[in-house]
Parts: structure tokens; C-alpha cells; sequence
């Protein structure tokens, strides 16, 4: 069966902005991630954890530090809306919204993932430069960059209140906000309405998609990982058997109601747009498929579908929310570099503003899938009274209706409400890699039990800025 997307899909897809790095930021990146990953020895669960120091920041004198003075840059992943809408809304910005004096916003799409966005982003800062000047960064990473200094805390001026406490409260660090939320998400069930009996699909692919989805296996099965305020002590060991059981459990009960299915073992090739072409398509690996966890930006991509509409228009797949626990939050903020230059940090503000707007926020959900940070947004839609999308660009896009949107707008929100953020830690992305490869080794059969609970001291050394030792923790070797 082909695979069918929506127009333009080829043109974005070759936007990435890798290769503009060359080899020098590929060096930058390398020299990043070794410097971010200096061990201090084994963990000693047992002992007080060291102070770890961030990696210095240069004070790059300003008119060396690159950039362009008539551009205000946002550094941003690739647009994965059905639309282009975050471009639209910039160009919109630029033709009849922006201050005269103000200089025009560039959006500036890089790669599409999201492991190497970061080290993008991250390399350029370290380094001192201020090529981007407004980034989208992925909630996961706002603490990495706050306390490296990368970027600079941001005042709400007491507006704080419009937005969801989930995506505001990950934006603050130590007490600053330094990330204004931008998009929202948490996990949806997808589930499709053809009557068939067929398994249920995950990303567990190996990317942070993947350190996601573990979580959610686990906390949703009623095991833990994580405890404490900022999630940042490993809590394994605290109810191992429920732990245990969640991660290797066949099943996965579904949402509002008392049923499971089988989670299918090709979700360990899935990432979130492979997952939503096998929902499409009905099968994966010639195995049927009939549920499916994805994000809600993934319900504007299956309604824009023909296939995924009966002949009467209506929706051919419903949605829902989880209901007794939360799966893990995600979305973006907008960050404003450390590096920015003096003239730009006022306009900075201003497109920042419009962004985090309610009638940029219901355009970005109406027409993109984006969900929004405010309240206010979701209350119109609950209400009946939210926007649908009106596109002006002649495509044969067919948009969510507003009865359609209303009911995304009430699963979202109650995801958001219910879900957990990553743990706040610099080193976050050492956890990740090590929790995920270790999970990962479980669901291929090549680590034991016992030495996936060995991993509670790595794990909590990770968090620390401390990387294992020598041995094969979670490899091949250590089944």
C-alpha cells in the first residue's frame, strides 16, 4: 500500500541544516559531549555527590561572536506540522506585525533529531557564538543550558499565570524562569475504529523517543524510575518486582477502560513518524495494528489523511488520554541565548510575546497540531468556541473540524495535566543514553534482572555528571 503524505512533506524533509555545520562544529559537538562527560569515579550511592562544575562559557567579544545584525534568528528542529504553520507565523510576523525598527525573524530549521539538535545548539553556545538568538528548545534540555549558561532567564512580567503549570514550571530553573513555553505534549492512545483485533505500537526506537517511551512502559505499568522534586533520584530498587514486571510485560492496558493489548516487538525499529505510517497502514511486520502512542501533533497527521476518513468525513481512529497515571511531559520553550546581542534582545522579546499569543497559539493547534501552553486556548476550544483552521495557501489539506479539535483539545489537556517531566539535571542527557540502552537490552533479552537494578548507581552517577566505569554495564557483556 503507498504511503501517503501531505503535500510538501519531500521539500521540508530537505531542510536540515546539518551539513552547515562542516567539520569544525563536528568537532565542537565531539569536544561538547566529552568535556560534559568527565567522570569522577564510580557512583557511591552511599556518599555525597560532588559538586560537578558546567563546562566554561568564552566571553566571545561581541562583534567576533558572528550572527547577523539585520536577522533575529530562531534556531528551531524541523517543522512537523501539516503545514508549514511555524514558518507562516513568522512570515507573518515579518510582513505586518513586526516593529519597523525591529529585524526580521529567521527561522532556522535543524536537524530533525532531536539528540543532535541539541549538541548543535549546545557546541555553538559553549563556543561562544551568537548565531541563534532565540531557541525552541526541547523542555528536556532547558537545565543543561540555564546552568551551563547558555541561555539567559527571561521576565514573564507577572504573566505567568496564562499558562499550563506543566510546561511553565519546566521552564524555571533554581528558582528563574528561562523558558517561556512554547508547545506542549504528552501522550496520546490512538486507537483505530475498524472493529480488528490487533497489537499496539510504542517508539522505542534508539533515541530519546525511545528513553520516553521506556519511562511511560514502566510508571504507566505501575513500576518507578524517578522520585523527588526536580525527578532526579533513581528510584529502581524501590519496587523492583513492580518494576520488573512493568518493563517486561507483553500488554498494555488500555486507556478508560479495563482491557489490554499486545505491545508488538517492531516497536523496537518504531520513532514517532514510523509508527504513525504502520497506524495508517494498519500493520506493521505483517502484524496488525490497531493502538498506537504517539504525541498529539500525530492527530492532525492522520486526519489530513483520506484514508483515516470514512466516506461520511468522519474520523476512522479516536483518542485518549491516560487516566490513572501520567506518561511523561514533552513540548518546547523559548530560550534567549546568552549570546545575544544587546539590540537584539528587545525584539527578542517582543517575537517571543507574539508566539506565546493566543491567536498564534490557536493557529499553531488549529492548523499545525502544535498544542497549545495557555489556558485560555483550551478553555475556547472546550467551550466550542476555539478557532478551525483557514488555510490561504490553495493546499487540499483537509483540517480537523472544530468538533474535532474540541475533543483534542480536552484529551490533550488532561494528558499535560496528569504527565511528569524528565528529571532537571545538566546531565541529563548521559541518563537518557544509559537508561535507554539498558531498557532496550531487556526488551532484546541480552541484560538480566539483575543487572538492569545494577544500573541504579550509573544511573544516579549519570545525573551527576559522572559516566560509569569500565565495565559493559547494560551491553552486550553484561547479560
Amino acid at each position: 500500500m503507498r504511503t501517503w503524505f501531505p503535500p510538501g512533506w519531500r521539500e521540508r524533509l530537505r531542510r536540515g541544516n546539518v551539513v552547515a555545520f562542516g567539520c569544525g562544529a563536528l568537532l565542537m559537538v565531539l569536544l561538547l559531549t566529552w568535556q560534559s562527560s568527565l567522570s569522577a569515579g564510580p557512583s557511591q550511592p552511599d556518599r555525597p555527590r560532588p559538586t560537578i562544575s558546567p563546562p566554561s562559557v568564552p566571553a566571545t567579544p561581541q562583534e567576533n561572536c558572528g550572527g547577523n545584525d539585520a536577522e533575529l534568528v530562531v534556531a528551531t528542529g524541523d517543522d512537523v506540522s501539516t503545514g508549514s504553520v511555524r514558518r507562516e507565523v513568522i512570515e507573518e510576523w515579518n510582513g505586518l506585525l513586526k516593529p519597523p525598527g525591529d529585524p526580521r525573524a529567521k527561522l532556522l530549521e535543524l536537524s530533525d533529531s532531536t539528540d543532535v539538535r541539541r549538541a548543535q545548539m549546545a557546541a555553538l553556545a559553549q563556543a561562544g557564538s551568537c548565531a541563534y538568538d532565540v531557541l525552541v528548545l526541547d523542555v528536556a534540555w532547558v537545565t543543561e543550558f540555564a546552568r551551563h549558561g547558555y541561555i539567559q532567564p527571561i521576565d514573564l512580567e507577572g504573566r505567568d499565570d496564562r499558562f499550563l503549570s506543566g510546561p511553565l514550571l519546566a521552564g524555571q530553573i533554581d528558582g528563574e524562569q528561562y523558558g517561556v513555553p512554547f508547545a506542549a505534549d504528552a501522550p496520546l492512545e490512538y486507537r483505530r475504529r475498524d472493529g480488528r483485533s490487533g497489537g499496539y505500537l510504542l517508539q522505542l526506537d534508539d533515541n530519546e523517543m525511545g528513553t520516553i517511551n521506556f519511562l511511560e512502559t514502566i510508571e504507566l505499568g505501575g513500576g518507578k524510575v524517578l522520585d523527588g522534586d526536580d525527578r532526579t533520584a533513581i528510584a529502581l530498587d524501590l519496587e523492583p518486582d513492580g518494576t520488573w514486571r512493568a518493563l517486561k510485560s507483553s500488554r498494555r492496558t488500555l486507556s478508560s477502560t479495563d482491557e489490554s493489548a499486545a505491545v508488538l516487538r517492531e516497536s523496537l525499529q518504531m520513532d514517532e513518524d514510523a509508527s504513525v505510517v504502520a497506524f495508517k497502514e494498519g500493520e506493521a511486520g505483517g502484524q496488525p495494528v490497531s493502538y498506537m502512542r504517539n504525541w498529539p501533533i500525530a492527530f492532525h497527521q492522520l486526519a489530513a489523511d483520506p484514508r483515516m476518513r470514512a466516506p461520511d468525513q468522519r474520523l476512522t481512529f479516536d483518542v485518549h488520554a491516560p487516566v490513572t497515571r501520567g506518561g511523561v511531559l514533552g513540548g518546547s520553550v523559548l530560550a534567549v541565548s546568552r549570546h545575544i546581542k544587546p539590540g537584539k534582545l528587545a525584539p527578542a522579546k517582543r517575537l517571543i510575546d507574539r508566539l506565546t499569543s493566543p491567536e498564534v497559539q490557536a493557529k499553531l493547534f488549529a492548523c499545525g497540531g502544535y498544542s497549545p501552553v495557555l489556558t485560555e486556548v483550551y478553555e475556547r476550544y472546550e467551550g466550542g468556541g476555539g478557532p478551525s483552521c483557514q488555510r490561504q495557501d490553495g493546499s487540499d489539506i483537509t483540517n480537523p473540524s472544530l468538533d474535532e479539535l474540541a475533543k483534542l483539545a480536552a484529551e490533550t489537556r488532561k494528558s499535560i495535566e496528569l504527565a511528569r517531566p524528565r528529571p532537571k539535571s545538566p546531565y541529563y542527557a548521559q541518563f537518557s543514553e544509559l537508561f535507554r540502552r539498558c531498557a532496550r537490552g531487556v526488551w532484546e533479552n541480552k541484560v538480566s534482572r539483575e543487572t538492569f537494578f545494577a544500573s541504579v548507581g550509573a544511573l544516579e552517577g549519570a545525573l551527576s555528571g559522572r559516566v560509569q566505569d569500565d565495565r559493559p554495564l547494560c551491553g552486550k557483556e553484561g547479560t
